[in-house]
């Protein structure tokens, strides 16, 4: 079976989503241990290329975060996503964040996927993603 490119970089793309997806599951344990305040804040995203420097629109972002539970009735945290994509100038800003720890996942075709735990402590941080182009195949 022949696979075009377009596939070919189409199932990288997805299977380094899914890592990530199931690295950050992983994590969870850690992350359900460290209380998320309940404190919210906005937070700003700019994506530019790592060699370039240039701004990349339409990248698509993925925020991660847990809802704090009340203090009255023990339940595990409620994980909240939000989607967006990044404007002209490669920016997108998010409101409403929970302060303390962020999964934060960008990806944009034809660059390498960006995914990190972060931890969200001031109010309206910036986070700057310098995404590479993605490695040959050998």
């Amino acid at each position: 079976m022949i696979l075009s490119q377009h596939t070919r970089l189409f199932l990288a793309v997805w299977g380094a989503t899914c890592f990530l997806l199931f690295a950050s599951l992983g994590r969870s344990a850690q992350t359900q241990s460290e209380k998320p305040s309940t404190e919210t804040t906005s937070i700003t995203v700019i994506v530019r290329d790592y060699d370039s420097g240039r701004p990349i629109s339409q990248a698509h972002i993925t925020l991660e975060f847990f809802e704090p539970h009340g203090q009255t009735i023990p339940r595990k945290p409620k994980k909240i996503s939000y989607n967006t994509k990044t404007d002209t100038e490669g920016r997108c800003k998010l409101a409403g964040i929970n302060k303390g720890p962020i999964v934060l996942t960008v990806i944009e075709p034809g660059h390498q996927t960006y995914g990190k735990q972060l931890q969200l402590q001031k109010d309206n941080q910036v986070f700057e993603v310098k995404l590479k182009k993605p490695q040959p195949l050998l």
